[in-house]
């Protein structure tokens, strides 16, 4: 299980966060419907910005004790 994040939107070259969070895999429908809904909203002036997964707790490189 991953969270997925939405890294939000460029409307008129300024970026806008969008809140949307999920804790799931990829493929699952609210990541699709989420998706088509910016998707929908796309022109000249507003550029979705896509998904992002947050690193899992946990998992580290083993170097300097930093986080891959």
């Amino acid at each position: 299980m991953l969270i997925i994040k939405c890294k939000g939107v460029k409307i008129n070259h300024k970026y806008d966060a969008c809140e949307f969070l999920h804790a799931g895999n990829w493929g699952d429908s609210e990541l699709i419907e989420h998706q088509k809904f910016h998707k929908s909203l796309e022109n000249s002036d507003y550029d979705w910005l896509g998904f992002d997964t947050s690193q899992p707790f946990g998992k580290f490189s083993g170097r300097d004790g930093k986080r891959m």
